[in-house]
């Protein structure tokens, strides 16, 4: 190697020297800044418990002290996580996160609505009038026979049987089943949901009204007069007999006075036990439990609902029995003309229908116990 390029690799690595003194010199300033910006000395800042000691951590480190000495090229400084971690940055808990938005479903959640089925069982008829009169044949004495039957001289010229039948006039009143609910101005223009939900559960409200009443109302007080207080009563006889015997009867008992059952009502508990009646095999009565089938017993349909009293049934011919009167169909309006709320900014939902039953024959009903004992 000659002269000149010894020259040359000397200068190289004064050059690589002089910046290595350079970068730890530089290496060593910050080091000091952070020291004293930890240890609470830099201008304007202050230093909390953590702070504090992690000022001590770096300033008692070996490390760093050979490093500044002079003694190593590597400042290596052991520090804690839970000082490391102080500022980290998760989600909160629970409602009002400041940074994350809850997903608010634009749905309401109710409790669940009653299948309603008693008005869907008769005729429904739109009516002028708040009430109802039904001209009804009250007696008929029919003395059909052939002419001269009784006489046994020959059958012209004889008299002819007369028969007899006499009328009378019913009234049922329509009734008006109506509720409300307040509501501030405010509320509804800020919740747009809210009035259609405010509607659709109180149009519910008289719906179910309706039911319950139609099937059980005694008729007072403004009521309905319902299908069960005007049913003629099971004739069956106080006996030993099973659910099915009692119903069985009981559609029979409409037979035989020239009805034609259309079904039967039955409280939910009540027909449960009916599919659960076995025979003396075990095996169930109506069929196998996987089947598929509409509730049904005899050929007849079988309507469950809640709004039957537990423990009774009803059978009857709906076609002939009697029919809906709507005076008004279920509508809801929406008024500030109620006491103060003009000045308070409130508004008055109301629902309400008006409607009668009209039972024609109430020996095209049968109502009783669906189990006795004898």
């Amino acid at each position: 190697m000659d002269q000149s390029e010894i020259t040359k690799a000397f200068t190289a690595q004064a050059e690589a020297m002089q910046r290595l003194v350079e970068g730890t010199t530089s290496m060593r300033q910050r080091l000091v800044e952070v020291e004293q910006k930890m240890s609470g000395r830099a201008p304007g800042r202050g230093g909390d418990d953590d702070t504090g000691e992690l000022a001590k951590i770096i300033t008692a480190s070996e490390g760093l002290k050979a490093f500044l000495a002079g003694n190593s090229q590597v400042c290596e400084i052991k520090i804690p996580n839970r000082l490391l971690l102080k500022t980290q940055i998760i989600n909160a808990t629970g409602a009002s996160q400041p940074l994350v938005p809850a997903d608010r479903q634009a749905r309401i959640v109710f409790a669940p609505q009653r299948r309603l089925t008693i008005r869907g069982l008769f005729s429904q008829i739109p009516t002028n009038s708040n009430l109802i009169e039904i001209p009804t044949e009250a007696s008929f004495t029919s003395n059909a026979r052939p002419q001269g039957d009784t006489s046994p001289g020959g059958v012209e010229g004889e008299l002819k049987a007369e028969s007899a039948m006499t009328f009378s006039l019913s009234s049922v009143a329509v009734v008006t089943i109506a509720h409300w609910i307040p509501a501030s101005r405010q509320i509804l223009s800020d919740a747009p949901r809210l009035q259609g939900h405010l509607e659709s559960r109180l149009l519910y409200g008289l719906a179910l009204e309706e039911e319950d009443e139609m099937l059980t109302g005694d008729g007072t007080a403004g009521t309905l007069n319902g299908l069960n207080n005007q049913a003629t009563a099971y004739n069956g006889g106080v006996t030993n007999d099973t659910r099915l015997d009692t119903l069985a009867k009981a559609a029979n008992q409409l037979a035989v006075g020239s009805f034609e059952p259309s079904g039967f009502v039955l409280h939910p508990t009540d027909w449960l036990n009916c599919q659960l009646e076995k025979d003396t095999t075990g095996r169930y009565v109506l069929g196998d439990p996987g089947a598929a089938a509409m509730p049904s017993l005899w050929g007849l349909p079988v309507v469950p609902t809640p709004a039957q009293t537990l423990g009774k049934f009803t059978v009857l011919d709906a076609q002939r029995a009697g029919w809906i009167a709507d005076r008004e169909e279920a509508i809801v309006r929406i008024a500030e003309q109620h006491s103060d709320f003009f000045v308070r900014n409130l508004v008055a939902i109301l629902a309400e229908n008006r409607v009668a039953l009209v039972v024609e024959r109430a020996s095209g009903i049968v109502y009783g116990n669906i189990s006795t004992a004898g």
